[in-house]
């Protein structure tokens, strides 16, 4: 299992969550979503910001980049919590860069490569024409950032380096109380959103800049720096009495295929019914292609016959219809928990 420390809570369209985090294991950022690639809600997910978890996960490569952090998790245990009153920014900011994080120190213009892009209402994004490998990162801020509610009744920060009169507008949207300011010399969690541009638009799909969370405010008086030990011990999860160890691997395979195996009857369950949508519509009984041949029967009343009914009432007529037949070794395989 990897050990993960949460790094941002975010809020979505139908009390959805978004959680970030850092793997420290295998030194890349993650988003984690459920056993089933979806978000998880506001009221379900168990994860808090700063929590360490042991977890059990697998690359979720539905979305095109820049969205990579995408892990479906399929087992986790909560460890410990890490003391962040304790934390300094130099401190956490040199062991995301040890641990290959991306991490930005100066102007905003820096993030992300250097790839993003401005719209007239001086918002910042990512287009189509130069997308990153990564759609979340780390910033050191070099200039103080001015909250404020926007005409909407949304937070949002003020970013002004002086290059443009009013500075440059980035959405907050951290489920955590948000700072009235922060100060430069911060520790920011920047992301970038879902592809998207407004219906009535012209313009390209676009993932516009926002701001998942200051981690660490830099205030002038706590300048200390303290050793940070991220790694903890490890606890016991759940297997007592027998040694199990040697089903490790089987189960995080059998995880992985039965996960696989929902999502594509979920799928086939779809496509089918949007198949039967178009045939009812063209008032088609049967097409033959090359490879398949699709009938369609329209819904009707059928008479089925009730064994287990049957069985209970005439037992001695059903035993009399009953013929022994050899049956394989076979092993039944139910989940227990999460």
């Amino acid at each position: 299992m990897a050990q993960v420390i949460i790094v941002s809570r975010t809020r979505m369209a139908g009390d959805c969550v978004c959680v970030g985090g850092v793997d420290v294991d295998n030194r890349r950022s993650v988003r984690l979503l459920n056993a089933r690639g979806h978000h998880e809600t506001a009221a379900d997910c168990p994860y808090q910001i700063w929590d360490i978890w042991n977890i059990d996960y697998y690359p979720n490569q539905r979305r095109p980049n820049p969205h990579t952090e995408d892990v479906n998790v399929v087992r986790r245990q909560k460890v410990e919590t890490v003391d962040v009153p304790n934390l300094s920014v130099n401190r956490f900011a040199s062991f995301l860069e040890s641990s290959g994080i991306p991490l930005f120190r100066g102007s905003l213009f820096a993030v992300f490569g250097g790839k993003l892009k401005l719209t007239d209402a001086d918002k910042m994004y990512i287009s189509k024409e130069d997308v990153p490998t990564y759609s979340t990162c780390f910033w050191i801020n070099d200039k103080r950032l001015l909250g404020y509610t926007n005409d909407r009744g949304r937070w949002q920060y003020r970013y002004n380096d002086m290059s443009n009169r009013y500075g440059y507008a980035i959405s907050y949207v951290g489920s955590a109380e948000p700072p009235a300011d922060i100060e430069a010399g911060s520790l920011i969690r920047l992301s970038l959103a879902h592809w998207w541009k407004p219906e009535d638009s012209d313009d390209e799909e676009r993932c516009y800049l926002q701001l998942s969370g200051c981690l660490i405010q830099r205030e002038s008086e706590k300048t200390i720096d303290v050793p940070m030990e991220v790694k903890v011990p490890s606890v016991e999860i759940e297997n007592q009495g027998q040694n199990n160890d040697w089903f490790d691997g089987y189960e995080q395979e059998l995880d992985k295929l039965l996960l696989e195996k929902d999502d594509i009857e979920e799928k086939i369950k779809e496509l089918r019914s949007r198949i039967k949508h178009q045939m009812e519509k063209r008032h088609l009984e049967k097409i033959t292609t090359g490879k398949y041949s699709v009938s369609y029967t329209p819904e009707k009343t059928i008479m089925q016959f009730n064994s287990k009914t049957f069985k209970q009432e005439n037992e001695e007529l059903y035993a009399a219809y009953c013929q022994p037949k050899q049956k394989e070794a076979v092993i039944v395989i139910r989940k227990t928990g999460n």
